[in-house]
């Protein structure tokens, strides 16, 4: 009975090792069939990369400013950010093509030899129009009780959009007529696109007119409208991409 029994469990543990060996050789004619796959030589092949660019006019103004106040109190400096922020607001709200948004209201101790002395609070707002000229003078009067932190410009959503949507038929134009000539140079045929990747670059941050500048002559600046020049910004779009000579 017992030799009958560990013929059995012999001829079991030889099925089990056998299972396991074939499933470790198929696993290896997987794994170097996907690395013959991975090495493989493509024939005919070319990378291809053009561009388009533009030099597009800053049509948007970005203003951002700040009321500050220091106080023992700290609810007294926060009350009066509060007065001042909710003039300004109200002062903006009769300007409807100026884009007005609060930003960061922050609260900090001011120390003196590690003890809190005073509460200092500050909220910041930003501005946005195309109206350049209007919000260059509404600055002045805001200024007289609000710091103004910087200015900057940016080509508009719309005008982005217009420019980016004619430079990606200026760059496949040009990303034909390179691989037409490559094709035609080569092989004499034409080509098939393989792979094609378009992107478009060109800061979508507002560009910085005067920020420390600004910060450093507040008083200078109080009450008057800086001079302003939005200036451009270089919009480009890339294609690249690999091509099948035919």
């Amino acid at each position: 009975m017992s030799s009958g029994i560990f013929r059995i469990f012999s001829l079991s543990s030889v099925c089990f090792a056998s299972t396991r060996l074939m499933f470790a050789l198929s696993l290896l004619i997987t794994a170097a069939s996907a690395f013959a796959h991975d090495n493989t030589l493509y024939y005919n092949q070319v990378s291809i990369d053009a561009s388009a660019s533009a030099e597009v006019e800053n049509d948007t103004m970005i203003v951002k400013l700040y009321a500050m106040q220091e106080s023992v109190d700290a609810k007294d400096a926060s009350d009066r950010v509060n007065e001042i922020v909710n003039q300004a607001l109200a002062d903006l709200k009769q300007h409807p093509d100026i884009e007005v948004k609060t930003e960061s209201y922050t609260t900090s101790p001011v120390y003196n030899k590690s003890q809190i002395v005073s509460w200092r609070v500050r909220q910041n707002i930003s501005l946005k129009s195309k109206n350049m000229t209007q919000l260059s003078q509404l600055l002045g009067g805001l200024q007289r009780k609000m710091k103004l932190a910087s200015i900057g410009f940016d080509v508009s959503k719309e005008q982005r959009q217009a420019h980016t949507e004619r430079l990606i038929d200026e760059a496949l134009t040009a990303y034909d007529k390179r691989a037409s000539q490559v094709a035609s140079k080569i092989k004499g045929g034409g080509y098939r696109i393989v792979n094609m990747n378009i992107s478009t670059s060109g800061s979508e941050s507002p560009r910085p007119y005067m920020a420390m500048r600004a910060m450093a002559a507040e008083a200078d600046f109080a009450g008057v409208s800086p001079q302003t020049e939005g200036g451009k910004s270089t919009l480009t779009v890339r294609v690249n991409g690999t091509i099948e000579l035919q």
